[in-house]
């Protein structure tokens, strides 16, 4: 007897051994955020977005670290993950959406990796990922590829938003929609997958903060970072034309793997 996916179930690889063991949702209650956004240029984001979306005329750019606690595929345990995204969109008239795409995450877990990468079409590395600093007013997180610095950031001057602020984030916030890439290489060039997707995240903030932000991007030689390197080098580039805005919140999140969807490959 051989090996038959079972209709309807999902599988990740390898698939043999039964169906994914990663839930359809899955429900946080204790997830953290800090996120800094800023204007960029169309020219540098451009270098970041597959020919499947296109870029609105005003373009922001933002970096954000992501705390998860008592993963339920992960047996419980936690993890941290670093978000790039640019707002971008697909589609015309009444089929358009607008979005965030990631090109690049970094996951300090091997089962998140796997659980977005091969999915969601989210473009994830494994990274060291130390939990984030945060006191009254400021919060700050690195990023590493092993001993390689990549990524330091932070806020600063985190004024707590008042309730009816919270709940105007919140109104925003239940459905966070972010564009997927699923490309998967062919043997002797070419693809034997690309195609987009969007994907849906639900946010309930408990608490948050706004205030300034700051970035740094490092870049250390493909040696020191042997498959960050790469990235490094756009993402350094990326000119910040404008001030950064930092955002903190904490409270519920949800991420719901039963939203994903494939979207028309542009050809």
């Amino acid at each position: 007897m051989v090996f038959v996916p079972l209709t309807g179930q999902r599988y990740d690889m390898p698939a043999m051994f039964g169906p994914s063991p990663v839930p359809d949702r899955t429900v946080i209650g204790d997830a953290h955020a800090i996120v800094l956004s800023f204007p960029t240029s169309r020219a540098a984001a451009g270098k970041m977005l597959p020919g499947h979306f296109r870029l609105p005329e005003a373009v922001t750019a933002s970096i954000s670290y992501v705390s998860y606690q008592n993963v339920d595929y992960l047996g419980g345990r936690a993890y941290n993950e670093i978000v790039v995204s640019i707002n971008a969109e697909h589609g015309d008239g009444d089929d358009a959406i607008v979005a965030g795409f990631a090109p690049i995450l970094w996951v300090n877990k091997v089962g998140a990796l796997i659980a977005g990468r091969e999915y969601m079409g989210l473009g994830k590395l494994f990274g060291t990922i130390p939990d984030a600093a945060v006191g009254e007013s400021e919060a700050s997180f690195t990023c590493y590829e092993e001993d390689a610095l990549l990524l330091r950031a932070g806020a600063s001057s985190l004024r707590r938003l008042a309730p009816e602020a919270v709940q105007r984030v919140n109104d925003k916030a239940g459905e966070v929609r972010t564009f997927g890439w699923k490309y998967i290489a062919a043997p002797g060039g070419g693809s034997d997958l690309d195609y987009p997707l969007i994907n849906v995240m639900r946010w309930d903030y408990r608490d948050a903060w706004s205030g300034e932000g700051s970035i740094e991007w490092l870049t250390p030689d493909r040696l020191a970072a042997p498959f960050s390197s790469a990235a490094l080098a756009v993402l350094s580039a990326l000119p910040i034309e404008g001030s950064v805005r930092a955002f903190r919140g904490t409270g519920r999140a949800i991420i719901d793997r039963t939203a994903t969807r494939r979207l028309a490959a542009r050809t």
